[in-house]
Order: structure tokens, then C-alpha cells, then sequence
């Protein structure tokens, strides 16, 4: 039985967010297909076998997830795992807890919080597998298919989302060093179906997928027949629709880019050029970035009204706009984008036999001993004296040079341009109970009485690495 996605085309395609995706993955790649046990995945994973025996790819494996919130799941994963040993494929279940927190506000909210629980395990395993076999680089596969495809649109629709929304789901995603790939957007669920019936294998049929009180199965039992009594051919109809919408989501990225004259991969964007932009073009370049950060933008209203407040409020104001995406603030001539406020720093010693300390911010900061002669990284004089980490006051002082008059912390904030919000995450490092040094946004003010002198031994403080011994 044929299906748009039996053969591979070559090159690449646009994503909706202008940007090139592979239309398959590497030869080596190792697939992991997230397998609930159902009908679709049994399908999906009889048609994967079939690609990797003509080699499209090198290895196939299957991960379950157990949530935790059916009484039969246990069974489910066994039924995934049997049909991943019918095809010769390593099996990998994970138990995952969804946040009752999240779950209390109902059904939707269930789901949602399952979601994220989920995908959660496939980053881990997706990390796992590269760790674990370099030479096949992971790839994470979901069965999606054309209905799924069409509810989703109809659902954005329903929830009043706009061209990106609309567009539906990309066959290719990246997942942080990974990618996630959706082979079978144009493929009809029959189909899907037609290869889970030809294994001969037994298949999950959650209850959930019947529950009337999930809007995506109000589409699927209710909606969607009723369209194809009319329209037979309304998902097709609909897949037209949301690949037309992909093209013109890339014309607007690429407009996005040259209204902002600099990459949009990064979190803080120099508005200066696009102060002067319209309102409409303004408020596609702040989309199109955060759709490139893989952020859920605000409501085009609530965007508008902060962009607005943007043009009249004075330079030394910061307008905040805060939604379930993140948060959005001016400070200076840039737009910063944060998922959430930095952690202040704790205060904690440091002792003497541990070379690196963990950050709260990820990563470690070192000291290593080194001649005062070295000009790598930042140097402090080496002493006997107890060593801390603590936050800084914006009053403290530190002189940065013999013959200049101390400055005071704040200022040095201001001279860097460390936004407000970052500074209670600076890191104050106390030598014998003195504040020796204060960094913060990769800047570094050490004061001048703990420099090292000529040949006098040092410690170099450099930052990364993982906690550890000396």
C-alpha cells in the first residue's frame, strides 16, 4: 500500500519558521520511535522496519512511557514490548509522575502535564542514546499522521491561532542537540491502521482516546466525519491549507530578518533598527524571534498593547510583558527574552580541597593554581584565607586599580550594562571575609588588593567543568 512518505525525496524543505529541515534522517541515525502500544504506533513501527531493512537508516529501537494514571498501564507496556521484540527492536520503558498540581484543573490540564512528563523522558533517552552510541546520532519519532495533522489545525483554529498556528505540526523539530521527526503528516490514518492489522499483533486501546470530554476527540468523532459527509476529501483539504501557510510563515521569517539586521537565535535582540518599524512589522519580528527561541509568543492583542507601551515609555523604564512563554523587558536599546527570573545567589564556603563549586545557574565555577605571569582568565592572589561565594550589594566598593578611587558595585553594573534582573544572580567571591572579585553576565571586577603581583603565585578562576575535587 503506497503512501506519500514511502520514499525519501532528496534535499531539504522550509519549516514554518524559515528554516531548511531534513526531509530524512541520516543514514547512521538511530531512530527511537515513542511507541504508546497503540494502533498507530504498531503501524508506524511496522513501516520504520520496513526503512531500515532498505537501510534509510541504521538502528530502530521503541520507548513507552508509563504515566502512572491507568490501573492497566503496566499491561500496555508489555504489550509495546512485545510488539518491539516482533520486530527485533531494543525496548525502553520509563515511568514518568505527572504534577497532580497541574492535573487538578482538569482534563486538559491532565494532558498537558502528561505531555510534558513525557517528552521530558524522550530528552532523557534521546541523551542517553548519544552518550551511549555515538556513531548513531538519535532521531525521536512520533507516529503523527494526516488526522492528527488536520485536528491539530482545526484545534489552533478553534483556540483563534494565527498563521504559525495554523500551519499545524513540522515534520522535522529540533528537540536541543536533537530532532524530532514526524514521517507520516501526509500519510491517512487507514493506512496506519491496514499495516498494525497485517503484523498479526495484538495492539492498546485506551479509553482515553474515547473520552468526549478531550476536545481533540470532539474533533475526531464528531468533527471531522461530519466534514468528510460533505468534503471527503476535507483533511487533504486542510493539509493544503496549512502547507500554503508554511510557505508564507517563511516569507515572514525571512522579512523578520531583514527588519532586524542580526540573528534571531539568540535570547536578547538589538532594537534600535526596528524602533522605527511599523506596529505590524514590529510585532512579526518579536513573533518570528520567539518562534525561533521555540517559544509560545503572547496574544497578538496583549504583544500590541506592549509593544505600544514600548514607544512612549522613557529610555530608563524597562515595560514588562509576562504570558505562559516567558517574559519580555526592555532594558537600554535591547529586548530580552527570559523564561523565568534568575535564582539570586546563595551564600556558601568554599573549602579548601574542592577545586570547582557548582553554580545554580548550571555549570561550575574552578580555581586552579597558576603563575601570576599567566594572562588567561581571571587571577587572584594566592592566600591561606577561607574562601566564599555570596550575592552583592549594589553599595559595596571595589577598586579595579592602583591610583583610581573604588567603585561602587552598581555602577559597575551600569558601566556593563547588566540588566536589573540579573544582578541579584551576580556572584560576590569573599577572600578572608572581604569581597575579592564580583562577577556577573561573564564580566568579572576584581578588586586591586587581591591582583596577584610579579611572580607571585595565583589562582585562576575559570568557568564550566563539573564539581570536583582536588
Amino acid at each position: 500500500m503506497s503512501s506519500p512518505n514511502a520514499d525519501f525525496p532528496p534535499g531539504t524543505v522550509v519549516g514554518p519558521d524559515g528554516m531548511p529541515r531534513p526531509v530524512a534522517p541520516d543514514l547512521a541515525a538511530h531512530v527511537l520511535l515513542a511507541s504508546s502500544g497503540g494502533r498507530d504506533s504498531l503501524g508506524a513501527l511496522a513501516r520504520l522496519s520496513q526503512w531500515r531493512e532498505q537501510g534509510r537508516f541504521a538502528r530502530l529501537s521503541v520507548i513507552h512511557v508509563d504515566h502512572g494514571l491507568h490501573p492497566d498501564a503496566p499491561a500496555w507496556a508489555e504489550i509495546a514490548r512485545e510488539q518491539a521484540e516482533a520486530f527485533d527492536c531494543a525496548f525502553d520503558a520509563r515511568q514518568v509522575r505527572v504534577k497532580r498540581s497541574a492535573a487538578a484543573a482538569g482534563r486538559g490540564s491532565t494532558e498537558a502535564a502528561a505531555r510534558d512528563a513525557r517528552y521530558r523522558a524522550f530528552d532523557a533517552a534521546l541523551a542517553e542514546a548519544a552518550s551511549n552510541d555515538p556513531a548513531h546520532p538519535p532521531v525521536l519519532v512520533t507516529a503523527h499522521h494526516a488526522e492528527d495533522q488536520a485536528e491539530t489545525i482545526l484545534l489552533a483554529l478553534m483556540r483563534g491561532s494565527g498563521g504559525r498556528g495554523l500551519s499545524g505540526m513540522s515534520a522535522w523539530r529540533p528537540r536541543a542537540a536533537f530532532a524530532h521527526w514526524r514521517p507520516f503528516l501526509d500519510t491517512p490514518r487507514a493506512e496506519l491502521e491496514a499495516a498494525a492489522r497485517s503484523s498479526g499483533l495484538a495492539w492498546v486501546d485506551d479509553p482515553a482516546n474515547d473520552d468526549p470530554g478531550f476536545a481533540r476527540n470532539h474533533l475526531r468523532h464528531h468533527v471531522l466525519p461530519a466534514l468528510r459527509a460533505f468534503w471527503p476529501d476535507a483533511v487533504s483539504r486542510v493539509r493544503t491549507s496549512a502547507q500554503r501557510l508554511t510557505m508564507e510563515q517563511g516569507l515572514l521569517g525571512e522579512l523578520a530578518e531583514l527588519d532586524a539586521g542580526q540573528p534571531l537565535g539568540r535570547t536578547t535582540l538589538d532594537w534600535r533598527r526596528a524602533s522605527a518599524l511599523p506596529p505590524h512589522r514590529q510585532c512579526n519580528l518579536l513573533r518570528q524571534w520567539l518562534a525561533r527561541l521555540g517559544c509560545l509568543p503572547p496574544p497578538p492583542e496583549r504583544l500590541g498593547e506592549w509593544l505600544a507601551q514600548l514607544r512612549t515609555a522613557a529610555a530608563d523604564r524597562q515595560p514588562l510583558l509576562e504570558w505562559p512563554g516567558g517574559q519580555l523587558r526592555r532594558y537600554r536599546d535591547r529586548i530580552h527574552w527570559l523564561q523565568s527570573l534568575p535564582e539570586p545567589t546563595r551564600p556558601r564556603d568554599w573549602p579548601d580541597d574542592q577545586s570547582c563549586l557548582s553554580l545554580d545557574e548550571g555549570g561550575a565555577l574552578c580555581r586552579r593554581s597558576v603563575s601570576a605571569e599567566s594572562d588567561d582568565g581571571v587571577r587572584l592572589r594566592k592566600t591561606t584565607e577561607a574562601w566564599r561565594l555570596r550575592p552583592v550589594g549594589g553599595s559595596e566598593r571595589l577598586r579595579p586599580a592602583v591610583g583610581r578611587p573604588s567603585l561602587p558595585v552598581k555602577q559597575w553594573f551600569q558601566d556593563q550594562g547588566i540588566p536589573p534582573w540579573e544582578r541579584p544572580a551576580a556572584i560576590g567571591v569573599e577572600i578572608g571575609g572581604q569581597l575579592a572579585a564580583v562577577r556577573a553576565g561573564g564580566h568579572w571586577l576584581v578588586d586591586v588588593a587581591f591582583r596577584p603581583q610579579a611572580g607571585e603565585p595565583a589562582w585562576l578562576l575559570v568557568e564550566g567543568g563539573q564539581p570536583g575535587q582536588v
